[in-house]
C-alpha cells in the first residue's frame, strides 16, 4: 500500500492577471491559465491526496498577480482537495504599509477559510524584516495563521531573486522577534539550507518544504540527511511547487513530473543514501515528508 501524499506547495493562476509586455521583457514565457481540472486529474494519478495551493502576487515591480479571485473558485470547486494560502505584497508600489493587503489577508481567513499568507520578498523588492511588514506577522499570530515565505535565492535569472532581499540573516530576525508565528520556508532556503535548519532547531514553529529540489537527487538526499541529523526531518514537506506545463521545472506531462518526484522520496532517496554510506531514512522520516508534516501543520485529519 502506497502512502498518503499531500502536495504542501502549488500555483494557480489566470494569465489575465500578468502584464504581459514587463513578464516578457524580463525574458518570461507569458504564462497559460491553470487547467483545474487536469491539475486534480495529475496530482490525483500521483497519489496526492490533499493540496495546498496559493496565487503568487508580483504586483509591487511586476505589476502581475496569479488571480486571488481564480484560487478561491478553485477552493469553492474542490472544496475537500484544495486548502489555500492568500498571496499579498505587504509593501506597496511607494515603499509604505500595504493596509488594503492587510484587511485581504483578514478577509482571507476569516470569510474564506484560507489558512495562511504567501510572501515572496524577492519578486517584491523588499525585506523580510521591513517594520513596514511586521503589522502582517502580527496579524497572523492573532489569526493563527501560517506565514509562508520564498526568501531563498533563484537558480536561473537572478532579477527575480536579487540576493539582497533572500537574506537568511533577515530570515532569523523575523523568527526572533515573531517565534510564535506558524513558518513555512520554500525550497529549503536554497542555497542556504544548513543556516535554514539551524533555524529550524531553535524554533519548532518553522517548516520548510523540498520544492524544486528533485532535479539535484544527491543533493537532495544530503540535504535530507542534514535535516535528520539536526532533529528537523520531522517538519520538511513534499511540494511539486506546480506553476504551468511545460515552463521551469515542469515537462509537458505534469503528472508525469509528481510520480517521479514522489517515487524519488519514497524510494529513492534511500537507495542514494544506502549507497553513499550516508544514515538511513526510516519509514516515518518518509512518511513524514510526503503526508504527515504537512498534515500536523494544516491540522489535516
Amino acid at each position: 500500500m502506497k502512502q498518503k501524499v499531500i502536495d504542501s506547495h502549488l500555483h494557480v493562476l489566470k494569465k489575465r492577471n500578468f502584464n504581459r509586455t514587463i513578464y516578457e521583457s524580463a525574458g518570461f514565457l507569458y504564462p497559460e491559465d491553470t487547467p483545474i481540472n487536469n491539475l486534480v486529474m495529475w496530482l490525483k494519478g500521483a497519489g496526492v491526496e490533499r493540496a495546498i495551493i496559493m496565487g503568487q502576487d508580483m504586483s509591487r515591480i511586476w505589476d502581475s498577480t496569479c488571480g486571488e479571485d481564480y484560487v478561491l473558485d478553485c477552493c469553492n470547486k474542490y472544496p475537500d482537495y484544495f486548502l489555500a494560502l492568500a498571496s499579498i505584497e505587504p509593501i506597496n508600489k511607494y515603499g509604505r504599509f500595504n493596509k488594503p493587503a492587510l484587511e485581504y489577508f483578514e478577509k482571507a481567513i476569516e470569510n474564506y477559510g484560507f489558512k495562511g499568507i504567501l510572501l515572496t520578498p524577492p519578486y517584491g523588492q523588499y525585506s523580510l524584516d521591513d517594520p513596514e511588514v511586521y503589522p502582517f506577522y502580527m496579524k497572523a499570530i492573532e489569526l493563527d495563521a501560517i506565514v509562508q515565505f520564498h526568501c531563498c535565492a533563484q537558480l536561473g535569472p537572478i532579477i527575480l531573486a536579487p540576493f539582497r532581499y533572500v537574506s537568511y540573516e533577515a530570515l532569523n530576525n523575523v523568527l526572533v522577534n515573531f517565534h510564535e508565528m506558524k513558518v513555512v520556508v520554500e525550497h529549503i532556503n536554497y542555497p542556504w539550507y544548513e543556516e535554514l535548519f539551524f533555524m529550524m532547531a531553535c524554533n519548532e514553529n518553522v517548516y520548510a518544504d523540498i520544492a524544486m529540489t528533485y532535479k539535484r537527487p544527491i543533493n537532495l538526499c544530503w540535504n535530507l540527511v542534514k535535516a535528520k541529523e539536526y532533529g528537523v526531518i520531522d517538519r520538511i514537506m513534499y511540494a511539486s511547487d506546480y506553476w504551468v506545463a511545460g515552463q521551469g521545472i515542469f515537462s509537458g506531462d505534469p503528472g508525469k513530473d509528481m510520480e517521479e518526484w514522489i517515487e524519488l522520496i519514497r524510494n529513492g532517496i534511500k537507495n542514494i543514501a544506502e549507497k553513499c554510506g550516508w544514515p538511513k531514512f526510516s519509514n516515518e522520516d518518509i512518511d513524514g515528508i510526503l503526508y504527515l508534516n504537512a498534515a500536523k501543520l494544516y491540522k489535516i485529519i
